[in-house]
């Protein structure tokens, strides 16, 4: 029988503008999937009976004989920290469930504007401060393919919805892989934009920051060819398509393929089997004599994110706030650690405009020299090191550790040990199912390409995902 909550957005989409599909009956069928699938936790804010009445409208519209716009009818899910109005922007937090917001985000007012409709407010990690989306605050956020384990954050709730079949679609913010991490451990896609100083091809106007040096916006869905439709729809940007035979991708062994779980590194070697079966040319490519640089840009640009600019969005948008009490209220042990180790430390001077400027120029453009030396398109690699741990039941602490072959390493550190990477290089990432391991938990691939060159990444993201093939959903997302 047939099932909605099944539908690909593109599937979605396409029944909803075609008429086989009324997009109020899309829209109840969803919010059935959530109600029965509630303890998951995916969800902060939402308004049914607004939601309904956005979908009728829809279908109003469309008996009417009105041209529907690209994402007519389209659920979908956006995460706590950007703006959407008549709910809050609480960024998971306690003291900002009262922060009503005047204006939709830019990002947001675009997905309305192609015809989208609000399902929610997705739960996140607080303040988009970790890697877990264990929130205190509105409950933890549960991996669909395992609850007792993490969905990944801080984008959690949003991926947790996307592969449970609570939506098809939604935002996240990633600012050192918060739409990645969790698209990795619950098995769907997600783009992390390009970059360029301020100069962000997702604006920020309207999403509360955790690292604005860093910070971007990042649609996400089950497939990368979803994630594309979101894409064009906020951008414009037309994605091409691209084949794999003749496409370069570089492999990075060192560092990024390191220190990774036994499963995990099973699953992405075969995944990167089934991209050269597919006509892609691999090429193993050297990145040791960069990598530290790129960590001290990463970690100036993020502390002093952590450090600064909550205040500087509160003085510029909501002088009602004070950062230092928004702080002080964090109920998560890891990210009032973070905070607390951030406001602590002190910079010599030209250190943070050297980690913007000359630093990360020199990398960039190192970064650059790479891919016009070896002629590549990409470079792949597995997007978390680990299986997506266990849930701690009082919740994580910065001092938690995670056993990877054999080897205690701080858990905070290793879930952004490939994905701060790329945030510190500007660069666009997508990070794609690249299997289930023996266990049926998901592993993701990250492909990172050239800073500006989304579409053309989006497109060889969708020629992969064709090469590697879909993964089984969680038992969780079928019907009862």
């Amino acid at each position: 029988m047939f099932d909605a909550a099944q539908l690909t957005a593109v599937e979605a989409v396409d029944f909803i503008r075609s008429g086989a599909l009324k997009a109020e009956a899309y829209a109840s069928r969803l919010i059935e999937q959530h109600r029965r699938l509630k303890y998951l936790n995916t969800i902060t804010w939402m308004d049914e009976n607004r939601l309904l009445e956005a979908a009728r409208g829809v279908d109003r519209a469309r008996s009417r004989g009105e041209q529907l716009g690209p994402l007519a009818g389209l659920p979908v899910v956006v995460k706590d920290n950007i703006d959407t109005l008549g709910f809050p922007t609480s960024a998971g937090a306690a003291g900002l469930k009262s922060l009503m917001p005047k204006a939709e985000a830019r990002v947001t007012a675009a997905l309305w504007r192609a015809g989208a409709v609000l399902f929610g407010k997705a739960n996140m990690h607080e303040l988009a401060g970790g890697g877990t989306s264990s929130n205190p605050v509105f409950g933890f956020v549960r991996n669909p393919y395992d609850p007792m384990r993490t969905p990944g954050g801080s984008s959690g709730g949003t991926a947790a919805a996307l592969a449970v079949r609570i939506v098809p679609a939604g935002l996240g913010s990633d600012t050192a892989g918060s739409v990645r991490i969790p698209s990795a451990f619950c098995g769907t896609a997600a783009l992390r934009p390009s970059i360029a100083g301020e100069c962000k091809l997702y604006s920020d106007e309207g999403v509360v920051p955790l690292a604005s040096d860093l910070d971007t916006v990042g649609p996400m869905a089950r497939t990368v060819t979803d994630v594309a439709l979101l894409h064009t729809a906020i951008t414009s940007q037309t994605v091409p398509n691209v084949v794999l035979n003749g496409t370069r991708i570089g492999v990075p062994r060192s560092h990024y393929w390191e220190n990774l779980d036994d499963d995990v590194r099973i699953v992405a070697e075969a995944a990167l089997a089934r991209l050269r079966d597919g006509g892609a040319t691999l090429v193993d490519i050297e990145v040791t004599d960069f990598v530290a640089s790129v960590q001290q840009v990463f970690e100036t640009l993020l502390v002093n994110g952590f450090k600064e600019d909550l205040q500087i969005y509160f003085d510029r948008h909501a002088p009602q706030y004070n950062a230092a009490d928004v702080i002080a209220g964090i109920a998560s042990h890891d990210t009032k650690r973070l905070f607390a180790m951030a406001r602590d430390t002190q910079f010599p001077p030209g250190v943070v405009a050297a980690a913007r400027t000359s630093l990360r120029a020199t990398i960039q453009a190192q970064y650059a020299d790479i891919f016009r030396n070896h002629g590549l398109t990409a470079v792949a690699f597995p997007t978390e090191p680990l299986i997506p741990p266990l849930i701690p039941p009082s919740g994580d602490r910065f001092e938690d550790v995670v056993d990877i072959a054999g080897k205690a390493i701080n858990k905070v550190m290793v879930l952004i040990v490939n994905t701060g990477m790329t945030s510190a290089l500007g660069a666009p990432g997508i990070s794609l199912p690249a299997g289930l391991t023996a266990a049926g938990l998901p592993v993701g691939l990250e492909l990172d390409g050239w800073a500006g060159g989304d579409a053309a990444l989006l497109g060889l993201g969708m020629a992969a995902e064709t090469a590697i093939g879909r993964i089984s959903p969680p038992a969780l997302a079928m019907a009862p």
